[in-house]
């Protein structure tokens, strides 16, 4: 008795079953791996093993997304499970010497083609040594395999395609990308030899804040005021003169060799006409050039379903 209350109670047996049947589902616990990505805000995919998520979350600090084409690229294709990957490999030619055969080399990746440059220079318009379209069926470069051919025809760059690559993969997966860069400022120091942060210098591009002090380019030791001496490959600057250490140059340098990666998340702007010019019929103008005219099969599907999502009346 407890209270005036009694407290009763039952026992029974349960035979244990000597067989189950099931379908075991993979779970993921989450653990450190998951709270690092957390820096990234990176959420691991269901079923996503470590040795991925950590891929993924490398790729994040490397290649970060945003609002421009690199980072939403990066981005979606993160988020969908895949990460770039280096895919083409491009190095310059050079003599017998090891000295470079181009004079000025410059690789274009862009939406519709890849434009290889032997002498290229930021003052002009200058002239690709070739022209290689990447778009549509057909063209020269469409698949990987066939770019790459193309490129080894140049007499200044070879290319190769990486290990692990499918040879067949469409060329318009590259990464937009470009193998010259302009440096807006650049140390000038207060000694007659200033190192520069780059190397691979393009001829022409060097602009400096104290033209009296660099006013003649010569191509031995300077030996008068005013004169310097430029090593473009090396990336270095030697002055006659002593500069006051308070002002700068800009300049371009190339940066090979050069590796080009690709995504299977591929992105295009309406805003980029060489994407455009894909979109549109062609006409022959007086003159001899071609210009857009009306939009071709793709171009019209692409502007209509354009159209009907934005609700300014055409396709509505």
């Amino acid at each position: 008795m407890n209270g005036g209350r009694k407290s009763l109670g039952f026992t029974f047996y349960v035979e244990l079953p000597t067989q189950i049947k099931g379908t075991p589902s993979k779970r993921t616990i989450p653990n450190r791996v998951d709270y690092i990505a957390d820096l990234v805000s990176l959420e691991r995919i269901n079923g996503e093993s470590n040795i991925d998520y950590k891929a993924r979350i490398y790729d994040a600090t490397i290649h970060p997304g945003g609002a421009d084409y690199d980072g939403v690229v990066s981005e979606i294709g993160r988020a969908l499970g895949f990460i770039r990957q280096e895919t083409l490999l491009i190095e310059l030619k050079k003599d017998s010497s090891g000295a470079i055969l181009a004079t000025g080399p410059r690789i274009d990746i862009l939406a519709n083609r890849v434009l290889v440059y032997n002498d290229w220079t930021p003052i002009g318009t200058p002239v690709p040594e070739m022209e290689i379209p990447t778009y549509q069926i057909g063209d020269a470069g469409y698949l990987l395999e066939d770019l790459v051919t193309e490129i080894n025809k140049s007499d200044y760059f070879t290319a190769t395609i990486m290990d692990g690559i499918r040879t067949n993969s469409f060329s318009s997966q590259l990464v937009r990308d470009k193998s010259t860069f302009r440096v807006s400022y650049d140390y000038i120091s207060d000694q007659q030899m200033t190192r520069l942060e780059f190397e691979n210098i393009v001829k022409g591009s060097l602009e400096f804040d104290e033209d009296d002090i660099f006013k003649t380019e010569v191509f031995t030791e300077p030996t008068a005021s005013g004169e310097f001496l430029i090593d473009y490959t090396e990336g270095t600057v030697q002055s006659f003169d002593f500069p006051t250490g308070n002002e700068g140059c800009s300049y371009y340098y190339s940066d090979f060799p050069m590796t080009v990666e690709s995504s299977p998340v591929e992105v295009f702007s309406l805003q980029d006409e060489n994407f455009t010019d894909e979109l549109f019929e062609k006409k022959e103008l007086d003159s001899g050039e071609q210009a857009n005219s009306v939009p071709n099969e793709e171009g019209s599907e692409i502007y209509h379903q354009l159209f009907m999502n934005t609700k300014v009346f055409w396709g509505e």
